[in-house]
């Protein structure tokens, strides 16, 4: 079974999220961190698959967790989650940590085709 980690400092959105790919059936374990810091420790621990990330988190921000999680656990791959107008986002991006930015008003329609080509690749 897969791993995906879901880390977003909004405790309703994270679950809001686990709720709808247990709904849409992803065959995983979810994982949840609530914080930069803690989504590096269960990243390390668990190396999952796909990591879904909040930019914008206190203390460690995305970028930064996303950074250190790849570090950590190469082979996963990070999308990274955002409230923010992409075209704002793309500057902070490394495009070799992060393997796509989902706008979250775009979540329903393109989460689950981002999750398919990584776990079918």
């Amino acid at each position: 079974m897969y791993n995906i980690l879901i880390i977003e400092d909004h405790k309703d959105f994270r679950q809001a999220v686990s709720q709808y790919l247990r709904i849409k059936k992803v065959k995983a374990n979810l994982l949840e961190a609530a914080t930069g810091k803690e989504g590096v420790e269960l990243a390390t621990l668990n190396r999952p698959e796909i990591v879904l990330m909040d930019f914008c988190l206190s203390g460690l921000n995305g970028a930064g967790a996303a950074a250190q999680i790849k570090a950590n656990v190469p082979e996963c791959s990070i999308i990274l989650l955002s409230t923010f107008d992409l075209q704002d986002a793309q500057p902070f991006i490394n495009r070799e940590i992060i393997r796509a930015l989902i706008s979250k008003s775009d979540l329903c329609e393109k989460l689950i085709p981002h999750i398919n080509t990584i776990l079918c690749s």
